[in-house]
């Protein structure tokens, strides 16, 4: 072989081992696992508020109404949305400002802000109504 095709292979491996795709399939990965592992939980909570309704309706027993069950919903994700939302963001600020991944910590960090503002502005909706 000549000294610059051992050069060129020497400089692909040294590039290769460099550089790793491994984190990148990881980082990839993640999101997607983190989606499916959400829709299957939401699926099966619902699945019991669905059961557990049915079970009062049989035994005659007054259940709560839709907006309080969405009340709670909001309030769940959007402090889940809030907790998740600070540490992404504040990671992003800090590791480089002006790139627009920071997205991907202030658009949780809105929605579980928005989520949580729902849930004490039905509140005070239905107070007002004097049902509660």
């Amino acid at each position: 072989m000549e000294s610059a095709q051992l050069k060129n292979i020497e400089a692909m491996l040294e590039r290769a081992l460099t550089q790793s795709h491994t984190a990148d399939v990881i980082l990839s990965i993640v999101p997607m696992v983190a989606v499916v592992f959400g829709s299957v939980l939401l699926f099966f909570l619902l699945l019991y508020n669905y059961r557990i309704r049915r079970e009062k309706i049989r035994q005659q027993i007054p259940t709560e109404s839709a907006i309080e069950h969405l009340r709670f919903i909001s309030l769940l994700a959007g402090c889940l949305s809030f907790t998740a939302g600070i540490p992404l963001t504040l990671f992003f600020i800090f590791t480089n400002p002006r790139n627009p991944g920071i997205l991907g910590g202030l658009i949780p960090l809105s929605a579980g802000i928005g989520l949580i503002a729902f849930f004490y502005l039905a509140q005070r909706k239905s107070g007002a109504n004097g049902s509660r």
